[in-house]
């Protein structure tokens, strides 16, 4: 029996991801040829009364719509090649982390996509929540054609402070990520947490928890609980300046609660050990 060759650039995907200007970009792989059309893209049928006809191949037409909705998602470009399979965890909380992304996917296919709980991941930054809710969010656009929306919630905040600028309403800003069937809401109470900004935030949350069709994915660096020590006189210090609820108040997060599944991480910042080691490295060289 012959061995079919694999693609050296997909993979066998049949589709490439790269980082284009800061955005992820798929477009399908040169090897990617439809055994439906042959790559014409349209296909003959027939009707009821035998006429043939001339229509749109419907593989060719999935495949590539897939790929458009992942290029609309607005997934940052550094994680073009972000799946489940390379993240690597340290630690039993951060293992737990994982395995809770892949059994949501489970979950998701098995149900004939019912709607579920969506996740919220908390702890310190470089622990590699936003790698897990981004691969979750790739999966569900390529491989069951959902529409999904990433977004920075720091940023979006900074995009409608210039869109006034521009007599461009916070509705229209905002509007692709309520209407989403996924959401994945990066960062989130990064910021001043004055009250323009904690109306934006409460809009965005009770849209997303009054809809029923939805799942919303989140990503926080804060903790659900302040924490505290006591000292020998028995009082008790904070050890942090905010918890979650603190920061996004208690409605939103009551909401937050009844919306997902708390995930917390643990461990060192990833990001400053790898910088760590390569200033190590250079001066050893």
């Amino acid at each position: 029996m012959a061995s079919t060759k694999i693609c050296s650039k997909c993979k066998g995907n049949k589709y490439i991801l790269s980082n284009y200007e800061g955005k992820l970009q798929a477009k399908p792989c040169r090897c990617f040829i439809c055994e439906e059309c042959d790559g014409d893209g349209r296909v003959f049928r027939q009707n009821d009364r035998g006429i043939a006809f001339l229509s749109k191949c419907s593989f060719c037409s999935t495949t590539r719509k897939r790929l458009r909705l992942l290029n609309d998602s607005g997934i940052p470009g550094k994680f073009y090649n972000a799946t489940l399979e390379i993240y690597q965890p340290v630690g039993l909380q951060n293992k737990k982390a994982l395995s809770r992304s892949q059994d949501f996917l489970k979950d998701f296919k098995q149900t004939s996509q019912q709607i579920q709980r969506g996740l919220l991941f908390m702890g310190g930054p470089g622990l590699g929540k936003t790698h897990l809710v981004v691969s979750i969010l790739k999966k569900l656009i390529l491989e069951e054609g959902l529409d999904g929306k990433f977004v920075d919630f720091f940023q979006l905040l900074s995009d409608i402070r210039h869109g006034y600028s521009q007599d461009k309403s916070e509705m229209s800003l905002i509007e692709p990520y309520l209407k989403s069937k996924i959401l994945v809401i990066d960062e989130l109470a990064k910021g001043r947490n004055n009250e323009w900004e904690q109306t934006i935030l409460d809009q965005f949350i009770s849209s997303r928890y009054n809809a029923a069709d939805k799942i919303t994915l989140f990503t926080t660096n804060y903790p659900d609980t302040t924490k505290t020590l006591s000292d020998i006189n028995g009082l008790t210090h904070s050890l942090q300046k905010q918890s979650l609820a603190e920061k996004v108040g208690d409605r939103v997060f009551s909401r937050l609660i009844q919306m997902c599944d708390l995930i917390k991480m643990e461990g060192d910042d990833y990001r400053t050990k790898v910088q760590a080691f390569s200033k190590f490295v250079s001066k050893k060289s």
